[in-house]
């Protein structure tokens, strides 16, 4: 009899050292599953976004240092009356990309476009070819090379009160290619900084008077005596119109807030060198951007002065303003 009490007693010890390591080891199972549920959702967490837009991080004149591998978009530019469509994208490898800009502009402004139906037209386009990943073993750099080579034509009117009557009035055309290296570098997801170089032609167009001329013409009847008159006007830009080599230097650094991913910040130097004398500038822009892509904007707004030398002259050309609309799309990796 006491040895079936010791038995039993013995039996219900190991069941309950046994359910004890059951509880345990269940215990332990469900540590290890949480453990590896919080590595794969930091690790989805760090997963790099595709890229779902191209870059509008630009000053007036729609130039800019920063270009992104990847996506792209239809933007307006106010102050330099311009839509432009840019696109670049990824090879298989993932190392190289290609890209295209196509750019078209009033050169008078979008107010006499707007109000008066005046353009003077011009256009740009640029090829694109880069190369990727400069920091492959690291985790938190991105790094790439941009290469653009362009064309950029444009007509307008110039008027030179010396001229003789019938040739007072001058219809110009502006045609040059251009080139530019660019390096990107990306920090983490939010951060951008970026330099470029470039070689183009130029001209003064756009520092010119802008005078508005008016012709009248007036017709009488000889029979009634009755006089009908009528006028026509024709927006011009008079001055000493000049085209020069220029050598565009840009400085470009974009970041966005942890605290606040869908608003960006925005600063630029630009200092341009036309015939070895430099033209130094600065800007700063606020952006609204995509939901989870801090490098994909839909808005921005841009303030900037084009030449610090000229700040005591007051502002007037000097300072602008630009607003920047964009519609951005993505290509699937």
């Amino acid at each position: 009899m006491k040895t079936i009490i010791f038995t039993a007693i013995s039996f219900i010890c190991v069941l309950s050292l046994h359910a004890q390591d059951i509880k345990s080891i269940d215990t332990t199972l469900k540590k290890i599953d949480k453990t590896v549920s919080e590595i794969k959702d930091e690790l989805v967490a760090k997963k790099e976004e595709p890229y779902t837009g191209q870059s509008i991080f630009e000053d007036r004149k729609g130039g800019s240092a920063i270009f992104l591998p990847s996506g792209g978009t239809f933007r307006l530019n106010t102050a330099d009356a311009s839509l432009k469509f840019s696109f670049s994208n990824l090879v298989s490898s993932q190392k190289f990309f290609y890209g295209l800009e196509i750019l078209g502009k009033t050169n008078d402004g979008l107010v006499s476009l707007i109000s008066k139906g005046d353009i003077s037209p011009g256009s740009k386009i640029n090829g694109v070819i880069g190369f990727k990943e400069f920091f492959q073993s690291h985790d938190y750099l991105d790094g790439w090379l941009a290469f653009k080579f362009g064309y950029e034509g444009s007509s307008f009117k110039l008027f030179n009160p010396a001229s003789s009557f019938a040739d007072q009035i001058k219809k110009k055309s502006f045609n040059a290619f251009s080139s530019s290296i660019a390096f990107n570098l990306k920090m983490g997801g939010n951060k951008v900084l970026a330099l470029s170089a470039g070689y183009q032609k130029a001209n003064n167009y756009s520092e010119l008077n802008e005078i508005e001329l008016t012709d009248e013409k007036t017709f009488v009847d000889a029979g009634s005596s009755t006089t009908r008159s009528y006028e026509s006007k024709t927006k011009v830009r008079t001055g000493n119109y000049e085209i020069f080599n220029q050598i565009p230097l840009n400085l470009d650094f974009f970041w966005s807030p942890n605290q606040s991913p869908r608003i960006g910040f925005y600063h630029y130097l630009r200092s341009k060198i036309n015939n070895g004398k430099a033209v130094n500038g600065l800007g700063s822009g606020l952006y609204l951007l995509k939901k989870n892509n801090p490098l994909s904007s839909i808005a921005g707004i841009v303030f900037e002065v084009s030449d610090l030398s000229k700040l005591k002259e007051g502002y007037g050309k000097n300072f602008a303003v630009s607003f920047m609309v964009a519609f951005n799309f993505g290509f699937a990796k």
